[in-house]
C-alpha cells in the first residue's frame, strides 16, 4: 500500500469539506487537524531535545564522579605523604632533643658554674 502526500493531502481536504455535512463547521475541523500535526511535532522536537539533554547529563555525572575519585586518591596520597612526614618529623625532633640533653649533661659536668662576679664580667662582653 504506497501512498504519496498528495493523496494524504486530497484525503485531509475531503474529510474538511465532509465536515460541513456532519453538521459541523469545516473550520473547527481544520484547526483540530492543524493542532494534532502541531501537538506531534512539538511533542517530537521536544522528545528529541530531552535526549540530548539526558545525555549531556549523563556525561557530566561521568565526568564528575571521575573528578570525585580523582581528588578521593589525591586525598589519600596526600595523608600518606602527611603521615611518612610526620614520623620523620617527630623522628628529628626526638633526635634533636636527644642531643641537646647530651650538650647540656656534657656541660653541666665539664665546667664549674661560675660565681656571680664571672658572670657579670661575661656578660659585659656578650
Amino acid at each position: 500500500m504506497d501512498v504519496s502526500i498528495s493523496d494524504e493531502i486530497k484525503e485531509t481536504a475531503q474529510l474538511i469539506n465532509l465536515a460541513g455535512a456532519w453538521g459541523l463547521n469545516e473550520f473547527l475541523v481544520f484547526m483540530v487537524i492543524f493542532g494534532f500535526v502541531a501537538f506531534v511535532v512539538i511533542f517530537w522536537l521536544l522528545s528529541k531535545n530531552a535526549n540530548a539533554n539526558s545525555e549531556k547529563i549523563i556525561e557530566v555525572t561521568t565526568k564528575t564522579n571521575e573528578a570525585f575519585n580523582n581528588n578521593a586518591d589525591a586525598t589519600r596520597a596526600l595523608i600518606e605523604t602527611l603521615k611518612i612526614d610526620r614520623v620523620e618529623s617527630r623522628q628529628k625532633l626526638s633526635e634533636i632533643h636527644d642531643d641537646v640533653k647530651e650538650i647540656k649533661f656534657n656541660i653541666s659536668h665539664k665546667r664549674v658554674k661560675p660565681s656571680f662576679g664571672e658572670h657579670l664580667r661575661e656578660a659585659d662582653y656578650e
